[in-house]
């Protein structure tokens, strides 16, 4: 038996399954403080003999497993969590071998062999809900580099001048793209914007600016767009009209429609994902 959790800013999925696609039961909780999160998913999980556990977490984290810090939430992107070391933390109360990959890498992984990114050698997965991250798969691996990929944190053009929410940066993407940011510029939740308003315009194109980017440096043969904004189903197609404008035929992109998609697992992409890294799934490079 395997066990996943992903391990998200607002929610925390928990399952134990036969397979990846096979699970046996699972749970949701709510992303609290870590001495009040940790134990519920650690009661969970002790009641099921599991031998492998993938974890899909929030990060920054520390993902090299030659150094003591491998699963150290190295900044305070989630209030309370820095300097908490996952590893040590699932090693220490859960009987099972432990791998951990970014919840956006996770999520990419569950795409690459079950959903949409199926026969993607390159594939992206974009989150955008309470913050913005972005996972990369090259040749169906994720890929990590010297630490891992915080593309939510990469500048984008700010026309309209509005002051960005992350703490960090203030003015990237996550700061100005950001489930966060849209509810603070319109004063109301996405879920609570009709969708004639002009803030999906404006949502639309600074999305399609840090696709841009990512099209730019990573060329990939796919990009899912998941999390609560994207619930907004009406926004993919301006999403794609917003990157055909902006990248305005400079190489050839393949149709649109197909680089730019819904995640195939819907929601359960992530723990999917998670389930796999448990299952000896893909590895990093």
């Amino acid at each position: 038996m395997i066990g996943g959790v992903e391990l998200g800013g607002t929610k925390c999925i928990i399952a134990v399954a036969k397979s990846p696609t096979d699970i046996i039961e699972r749970k949701i909780i709510h992303t609290d403080r870590p001495e009040v999160t940790l134990p519920k998913i650690f009661r969970f999980l002790n009641n099921f003999d599991i031998e492998n556990l993938g974890i899909g977490a929030f990060g920054p984290i520390n993902l090299d497993t030659q150094l003591k810090e491998y699963g150290l939430l190295v900044s305070e992107s989630k209030k309370d969590w820095k300097g908490i070391n996952i590893f040590s933390e699932f090693s220490n109360n859960v009987n099972a071998k432990i791998s951990i990959d970014t919840d956006v890498n996770a999520a990419a992984i569950g795409e690459y062999s079950h959903g949409s990114g199926k026969n993607c050698d390159n594939l992206v997965y974009v989150t955008i809900g309470t913050g913005i991250g972005v996972g990369v798969l090259v040749n169906g691996k994720s890929y990590t580099g010297n630490f891992h990929l915080e593309a939510g944190h990469i500048p984008v053009p700010n026309p309209d001048q509005i002051s960005g929410v992350c703490r960090i940066h203030s003015e990237c993407w996550e700061g100005l793209a950001s489930g966060p940011a849209l509810e603070r510029r319109w004063n109301m939740q996405g879920s609570e914007i009709p969708e004639n308003h002009i803030a999906w315009e404006k949502e639309s194109q600074l999305i399609a600016y840090g696709l841009i980017s990512i099209v730019a440096n990573h060329s990939p043969d796919k990009i899912i767009l998941g999390g609560g904004v994207m619930k907004q189903s009406h926004l993919y197609s301006k999403i794609r009209l917003d990157v055909n404008k902006i990248w305005n035929d400079y190489t050839p992109l393949v149709n649109l429609t197909d680089l730019i998609s819904k995640p195939g697992l819907g929601s359960d992409s992530g723990i999917i994902g998670s389930l796999i890294l448990a299952d000896g799934g893909p590895a990093q490079i």
